[in-house]
């Protein structure tokens, strides 16, 4: 199986509740460039009588790194809880809370020399004022994109990812879509 393309990122404010986790309608914070999730994880080991008795490698939080092709105030606006005009504005502010949201993207991969979708999706996420690092122009054009990153946490019962394999792309972005909108029950 190889990973061949990255598309349709999606994300959505998260709303959690006692009843379970709910997300906003799918927003597109631009075309894909890339991603990259990194895990973190306890390790921790207990030895008993000169020996390993128990040990933990349980999933303790992580990072996301979202490269987009554009950079809007409206979706810097949402991912990091900043105000934006109708006229676009965009004013920072230190008191400004970025929300949690949910986030998807689907990965396409070559499995037995044929296409499939695989849809990622990070439950809980809050991201972070991104560094802004501009050139100028030299003898050639060089294109720059915006990374964004963000802390992945775990829902209120210990749920931080989920996906799923499709056949066509249809199936994929319809799966991705239909995770916004709705409640996530908890345990």
């Amino acid at each position: 199986m190889a990973k061949i393309g990255l598309t349709n990122f999606r994300f959505g404010v998260l709303t959690e509740k006692a009843s379970g986790a709910t997300y906003g309608e799918a927003q597109t914070p631009g075309k894909a460039v890339s991603c990259s999730v990194t895990t973190e994880n306890n390790d921790a080991s207990l030895y008993a009588d000169d020996t390993l008795a128990e040990s933990d490698n349980s999933f303790a939080g992580g990072t996301v790194t979202m490269g987009i092709d554009r950079e809007d105030n409206k979706t810097l606006g949402a991912l990091l809880g900043h105000e934006v005009t109708e006229e676009g504005e965009m004013t920072r502010n230190a008191n400004d809370v970025a929300p949690y949201v949910g986030l998807g993207r689907i990965v396409t991969k070559m499995v037995d020399n044929a296409l499939k979708y695989k849809v990622e999706f990070l439950n809980k996420v809050k991201f972070s004022e991104p560094s802004q690092e501009e050139t100028t122009k030299g003898e050639s054009t060089e294109f720059a994109t915006t990374e964004i990153e963000g802390t992945i946490a775990t829902l209120a019962d210990g749920s931080w990812s989920k996906s799923q394999t499709f056949d066509t792309k249809t199936e994929a972005i319809a799966y991705l879509e239909g995770l916004f909108g709705t409640t996530t029950p908890t345990a």
